[in-house]
């Protein structure tokens, strides 16, 4: 299956975050990635799925936003072929103790603005070229709209079930 119907063959939010990472790290033969959300007041990145990553390591502490993310989400793709002297790289020794050696990090965009970051983690140090960029920032867009698609259709979803349901269901029935 190739990564754009894997991205889309679901409108659940959970399954799609799911195919997104899993698909990313399988198309390109990753040791692992993750995929952070900003938070309902884009405040805060927030770690939403992973794939070949350690619960440990995805839950190292947060990430903060004036390391690597911060060109991230203006929108610029951030490459980093040694995660464990890059100064940008927040925690080198938890990667190093991971086997990650390169790190690169995509927009994930909507509508020309940033929702959140995909991130790609190598076990062998990369140099990514740009046709590799240009694969991986399409993967960050179509994840995007794929993310959108998903909210929309819970959204829609769950206004449709409270409508079934309808102010009539709260009320006893009188005999």
């Amino acid at each position: 299956m190739n990564i754009s119907r894997a991205i889309t063959s679901s409108l659940e939010l959970q399954e799609v975050l799911k195919r997104i990472v899993q698909s990313t790290c399988e198309v390109t033969g990753s040791k692992g990635c993750t995929l952070m959300l900003l938070d309902d007041a884009e405040e805060a990145l927030e770690v939403k799925s992973s794939f070949g990553v350690s619960d440990r390591y995805v839950r190292k502490g947060p990430v903060s936003s004036d390391k690597s993310i911060s060109e991230t989400l203006l929108g610029k793709p951030v490459i980093i072929e040694d995660a464990t002297s890059d100064p940008r790289v927040q925690y080198p020794l938890e990667a190093k103790e991971e086997g990650i050696a390169s790190i690169v990090s995509l927009p994930v965009t909507l509508r020309e603005r940033v929702i959140g970051v995909l991130r790609l983690y190598t076990s062998a140090p990369c140099r990514f070229t740009q046709d590799d960029i240009d694969f991986l920032s399409a993967i960050a867009v179509q994840s995007g709209l794929a993310i959108d698609n998903a909210r929309v259709y819970e959204h829609v979803k769950t206004d449709c079930d409270r409508r079934m349901l309808g102010p009539s269901s709260t009320k006893e029935v009188s005999r």
